[in-house]
This record gives C-alpha cells, structure tokens and sequence, in this order.
C-alpha cells in the first residue's frame, strides 16, 4: 500500500499543477485578446449629435414601376410618332433619385372652402377614387369627391417639373445631352442616349408627350443636378401652401410621388398662370427636331383636340396610381374651372369622367359657379 501510494503522488501532484497553469493561461487570454470598448464619445458643448442615417429611395433598392404616355395615344411602331429606343438597347429603370429628401412643410393651410350644392343635382356616374371641380379665382370647390386623399399622381408630376425649370431662369434653347441612365426604362420616350435636344424640346416633350426621359433630362441637366431639382419641386410645393404633396423623382413614374385632388388642381392652376405653360399644355400636337432627326408626338390628353371648353391639362398613369387627368376647362361664362380625375380604372373613363364633371359644372351646376363669381366681385 505504501507503495502504490508514493507512485500516485507525484501524478495528483502533476495533475495539480496542470491545472493550474489552465486557468492561469485563460484568465491571460480574456484580458489581452479581446480589445477593450472605445469609451462613448462626450459631444461638444453646443454640438448636435450627429443623426443615424436612413435609407434612401436607391439604397433601400425601390425602382419605379409602370408606364404613363405608352398607354395613352401611343403612335404606331414605324410611324414618325414612334418611339425610340435608347441606341437598340432595352429601356430598363433607373432608381429613384437621391432626392428623396423630405421637404420642411409650410404650416398647413385653412380646410378648403367646400359650396354646398343646395338644390343642384350632383353628377352622377363618377367612379374613380378621387375627383374635384376647383375655381381657383375664388380658392373654391364646387363639387369633390375624396377631395383630400393622398394618392400617387404619375406623370402630373411634371407640372411641378416644368414649373421648376422656368423658375430656374434657364435659357430654353440651350441643348441638353440625353444620357443613359435619361431613357432607362422611362417606359415611352421620343428622345435617345446621346441626341442633343433644346430645353423647350424637352419641356414640350414633358407636357406634351408625357416623356419620362425629357422630365429627368430636365432635372439632371439643372444647377444642382437631379437631386436639387427634386429638393426645389418639394420646397416649392411647400410654398405653395400644397400640404399633402411629396415628390421623390421629376417624372412621376415613383408611386411615391403623392398628392390629393385639392392640391393638384391649385398645381395645374398656378401652372396656367404662366403663358409659356398654358400654351404648351394646350398644344393637340408638336414637332421638332433633335441633333440628328425630325420628331412628331401628340398631346396624351386627347380632349384638347376634342372640346374647344378644354384650355390644357396634364394625364397620368401608373399601376399605384390608376388612370389620372387634371384638366382646366372653361365654364359657359368664360370662367378657368379645374377639373380633377384621380384613380380611373381606364383610360377611356378617365376622359368620360371628365366629360360628364365638365357637361356637370356648365349645365346642372351653373349656379354653383355664379354663386362664387358673385362673392369673388365682393357681392353678398
């Protein structure tokens, strides 16, 4: 027995020390291998901490969706009105732009002054999700239907963008050359990659044709790039006192472009105010000529070319937004009246519908535009 036990000390002995040296080495490596936090950063006085970053339209990887003017009044493939493709390339997407910047939103305005219709029979048949009759003399509404409801707005859009370029000051016959990324997927487009086209081509383009890749040659070609632009139509929409209007990219293919029936209509009003504007928006037709060939489009709002009460308008159209018009028609009186269609379930009811607002407003609700002519020229 003695023995055995003089032969196992020196192994428990061993053991021990073995042991030992373990948790020595593991209490070294959980100090000197794992590098101690950097301690919290202490701002200055009077410093603002610094904002954690958001996502933008690009980074979270959204891209447009849907075609506008390729729906409405699209010319015959081989016909002078056809449109081009960007140098036999297919048109893909471009990203939203880095725009995507929320505006500072002027304090919102009073609630819009709403008539009563009295005895007037109201117009029937209007199915789309959003419409309104605007007189935007007296800052009243006449008939609404949903007058309030944000909704996408598709190529109205370009209202805001043809009424930032002339707020630019540019001189409209400077050329512009179409870029790339201009005609990538912009759904119907008249110009292509590297063509020169003047800035009032491109402004009728937008208008006119409802052309994606005018409105962002538009804005990339501005001082401060597509970015700016976007930035400018968000702080003049503000201005403007258009409280439930956004804007992310110039041409209205976004369906976070947004707006509601009510400012859409002071948009196309204060858009009519400028000659250049009111002219191009009535114009059935245009032509003209790039750097290289002639050019020949119509007007996606067929009722200019229809109804001598129609002064001009803008449609628009993607799948978030349905079928859209916002047109100003003239009452029996001579009297500008806006007329707004939003979330048409065609393209045909669209047109009908504003129709029937218009055939409405000038017949059966006469007397709602006498009534605000009267309280406009100070009458009781």
């Amino acid at each position: 027995m003695r023995r055995g036990g003089s032969r196992s000390a020196p192994l428990f002995l061993g053991l021990v020390a073995v042991g030992a040296f373990v948790v020595t080495l593991a209490r070294f490596s959980s100090t000197a291998d794992v590098e101690p936090a950097a301690p919290a950063a202490v701002p200055a006085a009077g410093a603002t901490p610094a904002a954690a970053p958001t996502a933008t339209g690009s980074e979270r990887g959204d891209a447009p969706r849907a075609t506008e003017s390729a729906l409405v009044d699209a010319p015959r493939a081989g016909s002078p009105e056809a449109p081009a493709t960007a140098g036999g390339e297919a048109l893909t997407a471009e990203p939203p732009p880095a725009g995507d910047a929320r505006p500072t939103i002027a304090p919102e305005r009073s609630a819009p002054r709403v008539l009563e219709l009295g005895g007037v029979r109201p117009p029937r048949r209007i199915r789309s999700a959003a419409a309104l009759i605007y007189n935007p003399a007296t800052d009243e509404v006449l008939w609404a239907s949903n007058l309030l409801d944000r909704r996408p707005i598709a190529s109205i859009t370009k209202v805001m963008t043809a009424l930032v370029l002339l707020e630019h000051g540019r001189d409209l016959t400077l050329d512009v050359v179409v870029s790339g990324r201009d005609v990538r997927r912009a759904s119907t487009t008249h110009v292509r990659r590297r063509e020169r086209v003047t800035l009032d081509d491109l402004l009728h383009l937008a208008l006119v044709a409802s052309d994606n890749a005018a409105a962002r040659a538009i804005a990339r070609g501005s001082p401060g790039g597509t970015r700016g632009f976007v930035e400018r139509m968000n702080r003049m929409a503000a201005e403007l006192g258009l409280d439930r209007t956004r804007f992310v990219d110039p041409s209205g293919l976004d369906e976070r472009n947004v707006s509601s029936p009510y400012d859409v209509a002071r948009l196309v009003a204060r858009a009519m105010e400028k000659p250049v504007l009111a002219r191009v928006m009535a114009l059935p037709s245009y032509r003209f000529r790039t750097g290289r060939r002639p050019v020949a489009v119509r007007n996606t709002n067929r009722l200019v070319r229809e109804r001598a009460d129609v002064r001009g308008g803008k449609t628009g159209y993607i799948r978030e937004a349905g079928y859209c018009l916002a047109t100003v028609v003239e009452s029996r009186e001579g009297i500008p009246l806006v007329v707004v269609v939003l979330g048409a379930r065609s393209n045909a009811e669209r047109f009908a519908e504003v129709r029937r607002l218009t055939d409405w407003v000038r017949n059966e609700g006469r007397p709602l535009v006498a009534g605000s002519r009267r309280r406009d020229a100070g009458a009781p």
